[in-house]
């Protein structure tokens, strides 16, 4: 692998260290997707392995999301499908990295993120898809889901996860908006199950491995239920009434697939879940809406290629 590395210990834990071969930042490129398949057959098939640590390697942070570059020619790609069989390749190929964290977290033994400096969008997706996750403490912190003020939408499980984790009222305003998600509330909503220090965070995960962590997702547990109720409950009908007429004639393409995601979604197992979310993911990129706004982001000076 170029852009992953995987140490097994002596104890039998794997750590995963994140460095994008010749970027200063880690981004979810073509090639990073396919090394996530890549070391998570590794870990499912390896008898030494028992549990795996995910970290970055790059000073900048876990990772800032998406490649825009990339993603902005796969807009390109993807636009002018227009056949069943076109239809079809394209929506598989979109759904690609959601099913490869999805393999991640059915892998059948505990994944921990150590979280230091930016997790957006993908990068905060695939920390979602871990069993556990440390936030190093430090001031360069920072969590979010803001593809939709770039005209897009979570499509890696963040409008699935994030409210089986926080309830879908609390994440209305971080997935809607894009609005940051602070350490202290990453930690009072179970976002973070723990900050630490950045020289012992690597020790603490490796600790709740080696004393048997859950490999399993909240979600995947019998008897799981929506945090504070589904749609069709009091708290549920206060989110998507005021929410829906809030954004009526708002310019962003990227509202309506949101809302429906979220609530079909929220009302279905996670496996059919995602499926509802790369659908509406997959139709948001294709909107003349999300083409404009990620060329105009990646037109401005010094433009990263990445945050979503």
């Amino acid at each position: 692998m170029n852009n992953f590395t995987l140490d097994v210990g002596d104890d039998g834990v794997a750590l995963i260290t994140f460095d994008l071969a010749g970027r200063s930042m880690n981004t979810i490129t073509h090639a990073v997707q396919c090394e996530i398949g890549e070391f998570t057959e590794t870990i499912r098939e390896d008898d030494r392995i028992i549990g795996a640590i995910l970290r970055s390697g790059q000073p900048t942070g876990f990772c800032a999301g998406a490649d825009l570059n990339e993603l902005s020619a796969d807009i390109e790609r993807w636009a002018p499908a227009k056949s069943q069989e076109e239809l079809r390749a394209a929506l598989s190929e979109a759904s690609d990295f959601s099913r490869r964290i999805r393999a991640l977290e059915t892998v059948g033994k505990p994944i921990i993120a150590v979280i230091e400096g930016v997790a957006l969008g993908g990068g905060l997706e695939l920390a979602l898809g871990c069993h556990r996750r440390i936030g190093v403490l430090g001031d360069n912190l920072r969590l979010g889901l803001p593809e939709a003020t770039l005209g897009l939408m979570p499509g890696a499980g963040g409008t699935q996860r994030l409210p089986r984790i926080i309830g879908l009222n609390a994440a209305l305003a971080y997935i809607l908006d894009g609005k940051p998600i602070t350490a202290e509330d990453a930690m009072a909503t179970g976002i973070l199950h723990e900050l630490a220090a950045p020289e012992q965070a690597i020790a603490i995960a490796r600790k709740w491995i080696m004393d048997g962590v859950s490999a399993t997702a909240p979600w995947d547990e019998k008897g799981y239920r929506l945090p504070n109720g589904g749609p069709h409950t009091q708290a549920g009908y206060a989110v998507f009434g005021p929410a829906i007429a809030a954004r009526r004639g708002a310019a962003r393409d990227a509202d309506a697939n949101i809302l429906k995601a979220l609530y079909e979604g929220s009302q279905v197992p996670i496996d059919a879940a995602l499926r509802i979310e790369s659908r509406y993911f997959f139709n948001t990129l294709r909107t003349p809406t999300a083409a404009k706004r990620v060329g105009d982001f990646l037109a401005k000076p010094r433009a990263k290629a990445s945050a979503a």
